[in-house]
């Protein structure tokens, strides 16, 4: 898929779409086509040492 530098092409994004179940206008598809590598780079700096239970308050390390 996507990374910083590539993005993916218009029927990269329209198969995620329709994944999702959205079905948008031409004019908001090309919006999306814009953002979605930055989204993807953006999912990719998330945390993923989590648990499911982990409360929202508890997982941002303390600065003190």
């Amino acid at each position: 898929m996507a990374d910083d530098t590539n993005q993916p092409s218009e029927e990269e994004v329209t198969l995620m779409l329709k994944r999702a179940g959205l079905a948008l206008p031409p004019e908001q598809l090309e919006r999306c086509c814009a953002v979605v590598a930055r989204l993807e780079a953006a999912a990719r700096r998330l945390r993923k040492d989590l648990k499911r239970a982990d409360e929202p308050a508890s997982v941002f390390p303390s600065r003190r």
